[in-house]
């Protein structure tokens, strides 16, 4: 007698994923995923190389018809790159050594993530394993659901409509542009004169340690200077700030300028700050063109506000930019601050002409530090 298949984990558990699954709409917050691709590394939806610009998420629902779409999207696939969209595949099929495979035999250079729970289609309003045999999903920057296409039939006709969707929202002149204008953010004028700035600057570039790595306790008596290598970038060096005349004058401005407008825009209480640095950059900035954090590992989980505050302005690039926000970038005027969440995708752009320092450190409180 012949023994019956063996029941695979998820098809034990299909029967109770039902209730999970939730219908999209238009502007919905997708929910986030983490998944390992075909070669067992983890990828999540937020991860810094992916987050800031809009997805396309094809859900490869049944194996039978997975070459046929698979194929169809390869062929779109570079000109979705073009236009700055992530791509990615997430296959029912948790076998990454078939998912491996099918990337390599369709020349897909996009990840191929195996949802080996379902959980993921369920989010995406797909029972793993039944209905259409393919959906695509667009997310804009800031992770809303912008429109969901099913591919069966039709399968050219309806990845053409995705493409003419892409383009068109790839332009801000459109006006169905899906990103907002503004990102949440906070701007306090006047914090410093324009003499102030030009003397803490001045300071900066005085003759002082360069260190590669923080000193070790009594190594050092002042002010050190250390390379920051974000992403690999090669334009940024930062003077941690030790005097304490210099850090006297900065935190009577600080708190006396910039908290309290931080507790009437978030209702935050801020009671603490890490040191004060002196960031320069200049020159090429070299390194992965991404954004980044101030809080995701667990020794930074603390932070709840990022102070970036500009000492000049006669400088072309060195914007901040949110591009899970849009297009809209910000250069202050020197002596204002900007205060933004840590936990906001920031990317500081290349310096193009001339140097830019601007004064930073990071706002939190004792419940925060309870909480990390």
């Amino acid at each position: 007698m012949t023994a019956p298949p063996v029941p695979s984990t998820y098809d034990l558990a299909s029967d109770q994923l039902s209730e999970y699954v939730r219908p999209l709409w238009t502007g919905a917050h997708a929910t986030p995923f983490s998944l390992r691709d075909q070669d067992g590394r983890l990828l999540g939806m937020h991860d810094d190389h992916l987050a800031g610009r809009p997805m396309l998420i094809l859900l490869l629902n049944l194996a039978e018809s997975a070459e046929q779409v698979v194929e169809g999207v390869s062929q779109i696939a570079e000109r979705v790159r073009r236009l700055d969209v992530s791509l990615v595949v997430i296959s029912s099929d948790s076998d990454a050594s078939g998912n491996a495979s099918l990337q390599r035999r369709h020349g897909l250079g996009c990840p191929v993530l195996g949802d080996s729970t379902g959980a993921v289609f369920a989010a995406f309003g797909l029972h793993k394993g039944s209905g259409p045999a393919a959906r695509v999903v667009l997310l804009t920057a800031g992770r809303q659901v912008r429109a969901w296409f099913d591919l069966d039939d039709r399968l050219d006709d309806t990845l053409g409509v995705v493409m003419s969707e892409l383009e068109e929202n790839s332009h801000p002149e459109s006006g169905n542009y899906w990103d907002t204008t503004h990102a949440p953010v906070l701007q306090v004028p006047g914090v410093l004169s324009r003499e102030e700035c030009a003397q803490l600057i001045a300071h900066f570039e005085l003759d002082q340690p360069l260190m590669i790595r923080p000193p070790r306790s009594g190594e050092l008596p002042g002010n050190y200077k250390i390379p920051v290598y974000e992403h690999n970038r090669q334009d940024r060096v930062d003077q941690i700030i030790k005097d304490q005349a210099t850090l006297a004058f900065l935190d009577e401005r600080i708190w006396g300028r910039v908290v309290p407008m931080v507790k009437k825009a978030f209702a935050y209480d801020v009671t603490r700050r890490e040191d004060l640095h002196v960031a320069r950059y200049e020159g090429k900035r070299g390194g992965n063109q991404m954004g980044h954090r101030d809080n995701v590992s667990a020794a930074t989980a603390y932070r709840r506000f990022a102070l970036s505050l500009n000492l000049n302005d006669d400088y072309d690039g060195g914007e901040v930019a949110f591009k899970e926000y849009g297009s809209q970038r910000y250069k202050s005027p020197a002596g204002t601050a900007l205060v933004f969440s840590s936990a906001l995708l920031h990317e500081v752009l290349e310096t193009t002409r001339g140097t830019r320092y601007t004064l930073i450190s990071h706002f939190f409180n004792e419940q925060s530090l309870g909480q990390s």
